[in-house]
């Protein structure tokens, strides 16, 4: 079975690693972050706080490199309030496939269910700040994103 990291077996970065991102002020890339690079190795250590690394999907998080709004979502949806973790659809489904999921299947399942939306578009010039991004369940995105047109490759009419 696959689990996930375990961040107290995260090692240290070399002291001349460490040494280079103290002169050259490096700093968390995430936009709501101004603290300085990870001191540990492991994923995201070179881009990212030590904060921002362990909320990772491989630590466990919701956060994706490659997707910084995705460190926004959480277990609560802003528009309806459903709390991921009370969904009677868990019992459910564990009933109907005779199944429980193991740790890493359940927060799997979690980041699918909980969107990171953002207000404006990043491809209308949106970051991927707080101030911009809403954690909703995926009902509620997909209702936003029909109602605002949000999924429209460019601004021609069809």
């Amino acid at each position: 079975m696959t689990t996930f990291r375990n961040p107290n077996k995260d090692s240290l970065k070399s002291s001349s690693i460490l040494k280079e991102q103290v002169r050259l002020q490096f700093k968390c890339k995430h936009e709501d972050c101004t603290n300085d690079l990870s001191i540990f190795d492991g994923p995201g250590s070179d881009i990212l706080c030590r904060q921002h690394q362990l909320e990772l999907v491989e630590y466990g998080g919701y956060g994706k490199i490659s997707k910084l709004h995705t460190f926004h979502r959480s277990d609560i949806c802003e528009c309806c309030g459903q709390d991921i973790n009370e969904d009677p659809r868990w019992t459910k489904c564990e009933s109907y496939f005779g199944a429980v999921l193991t740790d890493k299947q359940k927060s799997e399942q979690k980041r699918r269910y909980n969107h990171g939306d953002h207000d404006f578009r990043q491809a209308d010039g949106g970051n991927d700040t707080s101030e911009n991004t809403n954690a909703f369940c995926s009902f509620c995105h997909w209702y936003k994103t029909v109602l605002y047109n949000d999924g429209r490759r460019s601004d021609l009419k069809g």
